[in-house]
């Protein structure tokens, strides 16, 4: 098996783009909303989530670079939720458990 690699016209590459694209598309759409559920059902987040498991990895990089709401995602894609009963609603706690996770599953 090959590594894969970010090159140019990569499909890597290729979903980083989109990645990125769609990312700072939810961004700017979801500026002034403050119910998660409105933010997940927009367009550009729903395309992320329609990427699938090589979306994981670019969300948890996301995360680390930049907490934001991006759990409705990883618990869509991934149907797993590591976030313990405490840590719900705290986008820090959130975001630790996802980090933790994404370690724990070679994705980080």
């Amino acid at each position: 098996m090959t590594t894969p690699t970010t090159a140019i016209g990569t499909p890597e590459a290729n979903l980083r783009q989109r990645f990125r694209e769609r990312s700072a598309q939810w961004k700017q759409k979801s500026r002034y909303m403050s119910n998660t559920a409105q933010m997940a059902l927009l367009k550009p987040y729903q395309e992320i989530i329609g990427m699938g498991m090589p979306a994981v990895p670019l969300i948890l990089e996301e995360l680390q670079n930049e907490p934001n709401q991006w759990f409705w995602a990883l618990e869509a894609i991934t149907r797993e939720n590591p976030v313990p009963p405490e840590g719900a609603g705290s986008v820090q706690l959130m975001t630790e458990a996802w980090i933790e996770w994404g370690k724990q599953h070679g994705l980080i």
